[in-house]
């Protein structure tokens, strides 16, 4: 009799916890999307009047990670060198109500050692990015999440990107960045900024060369 009345009571625990697992998921999208719609009607006015030219000092540290280790699976180990840079970026449009474009270009310092000595040399970067505005806790901090395509030229070849394990670089080549930037409402003119910055052959696309280099980068941009 005790068992039995255990196995039945160990059952209705079970079907409760299924059901909490089935319904738990449906009510949190219910309530993020409720917060995103909130936040969105809170934050459209905001957005027409954004500015749309925008400064942004950067420095980093050099990562030996790939770039989809770098971006999803920090920190990697880090090595001393460094760069150090300014990016003049104007918003282009909006599009699907969520989303806009920019250009940048951006022109940056690199000083520090490798594996056979130091190495001093300066990058420039020209490039498109599509930015995501809609995040459900908007109106505490205001985020946005940015993707950029472009092209990176180096005074000398890195010949931190020559000892990678393909062995091959050159000065142009492609370049990639995922970034979030966060601002306080009270201050939409101020943002703090965090990008990986990547150079990379696209699989061989550009001079046979497959690998380059990773940067993590922390910055302060200016909207005017």
């Amino acid at each position: 009799m005790r068992l039995s009345l255990f196995m039945e009571t160990k059952g209705l625990l079970f079907s409760a916890q299924a059901r909490l697992v089935l319904i738990l998921p449906f009510f949190l999208v219910c309530v993020l999307l409720s917060c995103s719609a909130h936040a969105r009607e809170e934050h459209d006015g905001a957005d027409q009047t954004r500015k749309k030219w925008a400064l942004t000092l950067f420095s980093g540290i050099y990562t030996d990670r790939t770039f989809g280790q770098a971006t999803f699976n920090i920190p990697g180990r880090f090595e001393n060198k460094y760069m150090h840079s300014l990016a003049l970026s104007r918003e282009m449009g909006r599009f699907r109500e969520h989303f806009s474009w920019e250009l940048e270009g951006m022109f940056a310092k690199h000083h520090g050692r490798n594996k056979t000595g130091r190495q001093d040399y300066e990058e420039f970067v020209l490039a498109a990015l599509v930015r995501y505005h809609s995040f459900p806790w908007d109106h505490l901090v205001d985020t946005t999440l940015a993707v950029g395509e472009g092209l990176s030229g180096t005074t000398e070849t890195p010949r931190r990107e020559l000892q990678r394990e393909e062995g091959k670089s050159q000065n142009i080549l492609n370049y990639l960045a995922v970034e979030l930037e966060f601002t306080l409402p009270a201050y939409p003119d101020t943002s703090l900024v965090y990008r990986v910055h990547h150079r990379s052959g696209v699989f061989g696309l550009f001079g046979g060369v497959k690998g380059a280099s990773d940067f993590y980068l922390l910055g302060i941009r200016h909207r005017f």
